[in-house]
C-alpha cells in the first residue's frame, strides 16, 4: 500500500488518566458517537473518524492532512454538550504508528483496567462497524481497525495474557461465589440492561444463579435480558424500594446521581437481620454511595476493586505482556511505514 499525505491521530481519556467522574461526564452513546463523527467530517480538516466509548475510555480516532485538527474535535464535542475543558486537561494524543500501536494494545486488552480482559475487542469491533456503516471510514481506519482485530486475536490465541477468561462478568460472578457458597439460592438484583449488565447476568447464570431480577429504565430491555437468564423484569424505581429482598445487587445503569444511597441500604440491612448484602457498582459515574461500605455485613466493590482482583496474578503474566507489546509495536511500525512513510512518528 502506498503511503499518503494523511495522518492518523487518536486523542482520548481512560481510567489511566481520568477520574470516574470525568469519564462519566464525557461518555457517549453509540448514537452520540455517530453524531460527533459526522460533525468532525463536516469540517475540511478531517476525512475519517471512529469514536470508541466504553466505561473506561473515550477515544477519538481520526484521519487528517492537518497536524493540528484538535479544534475540530473540541467543537464537535461541544456541540453535544460535553465538557471539553475537563477532557483536554487529562487527555493523551498519539499519531500515525504510535496511534496504531495504541489501538492494537487497546483491542488486545493490554491497556484495560483488567489486563487481558476479553470484552474490549468486541467493543472495538462494534465501534468500527457502527462508524463504517455510517460511511465514516476509508482506507486508513479500515486498515487500522481490521488489523487491530487481527492482532488482538493473535495475542489471545498465542499468549497466556487472558488466561482465566478475565472479564467483568467472570470476576463479578467469582466474587459473588466467594461470599455466597450456594449461588443458586442467592436473590440477585441487576440494575441496568446494557452490555455490562448482560455480561454479568450471563456469568452468574452459568455459575448456577436462578433467581435474577433485572430492572431498567426501559422495561422492554429488562424483559429481554431477564428472559435470557430465566429471571424476571421489574421497573427500576420499584426494584430499588425492595433492596432488603436481595442478597446481591449489581448496578450498571446510566445515572448522574447515585441510585442506591446509604440510608436505603442501612434500612434494608436492619430488615435483613445481619444477612450479608453484596453490592457491585460497575457504573461511571458510580450508582452506589461509597459510604454504604461502612454498614456492617455490606460488601461493596467497584470497577477499581474488580481490576485489582483480576490482576492478582499479573506478575506471573508479566513476560507474556511484554512479549505481546513488542509484537504489537513491530506490527504497528511496519503498517505505519506503509501508510504514512518510513519516518512518520
Amino acid at each position: 500500500m502506498e503511503h499518503c499525505a494523511d495522518n492518523l491521530f487518536v486523542i482520548g481519556i481512560s481510567h489511566e488518566c481520568a477520574s470516574p467522574e470525568t469519564l462519566g461526564a464525557n461518555s457517549l452513546t453509540a448514537e452520540s458517537c455517530t453524531v460527533v463523527e459526522r460533525g468532525m467530517l463536516e469540517r475540511d480538516e478531517v476525512s475519517e473518524a471512529v469514536i470508541l466509548s466504553t466505561c473506561n475510555r473515550i477515544e477519538i480516532y481520526f484521519v487528517s492532512r492537518s497536524r493540528k485538527p484538535l479544534q475540530d474535535i473540541l467543537e464537535a464535542l461541544q456541540d453535544i454538550g460535553r465538557d471539553v475543558t475537563a477532557f483536554c486537561n487529562v487527555s493523551y494524543a498519539r499519531q500515525n504508528a504510535e496511534a496504531l500501536q495504541h489501538l492494537f494494545e487497546v483491542a488486545s486488552g493490554l491497556k484495560s483496567q483488567m489486563t487481558g480482559e476479553t470484552e474490549i475487542l468486541g467493543q472495538v469491533k462494534a465501534a468500527y462497524a457502527r462508524a463504517a456503516a455510517a460511511g465514516h471510514c476509508r482506507g486508513v481506519l479500515n486498515t487500522a481497525f481490521q488489523k487491530a482485530a487481527h492482532y488482538a486475536k493473535w495475542v489471545r490465541s498465542n499468549t497466556e495474557i487472558g488466561r482465566g477468561k478475565i472479564s467483568l462478568g467472570s470476576v463479578s460472578s467469582e466474587l459473588a461465589a466467594r461470599i455466597f457458597e450456594d449461588i443458586s439460592r442467592a436473590k440477585i438484583l441487576l440494575l441496568g440492561s446494557g452490555e455490562a449488565g448482560r455480561l454479568i447476568a450471563d456469568a452468574l447464570y452459568v455459575r448456577g444463579a436462578r433467581d435474577i431480577v433485572v430492572a431498567s429504565r426501559t422495561r422492554a430491555n429488562a424483559e429481554t435480558l431477564a428472559e435470557k437468564v430465566c429471571g424476571r423484569a421489574e421497573n427500576l424505581s420499584e426494584a430499588i424500594q425492595k433492596l432488603s429482598a436481595y442478597d446481591i445487587i449489581l448496578s450498571a445503569s446510566f445515572s448522574d446521581e447515585p441510585l442506591i444511597v446509604y440510608n436505603a441500604v442501612n434500612e434494608a440491612m436492619q430488615k435483613r437481620r445481619n444477612r450479608p448484602m453484596f453490592l457491585i457498582d460497575l457504573a461511571i459515574p458510580r450508582n452506589i454511595e461509597e459510604k454504604c461500605a461502612q454498614i456492617e455485613d455490606v460488601y461493596i466493590y467497584n470497577l477499581s476493586d474488580l481490576s485489582k482482583i483480576a490482576n492478582e496474578n499479573m506478575e506471573a503474566r508479566r513476560a507474556e505482556i511484554e512479549s505481546s507489546r513488542k509484537y504489537i509495536k513491530e506490527k504497528a511500525r511496519a503498517i505505519g511505514e506503509r501508510l504514512f512513510g518510513p519516518h512518520s512518528p
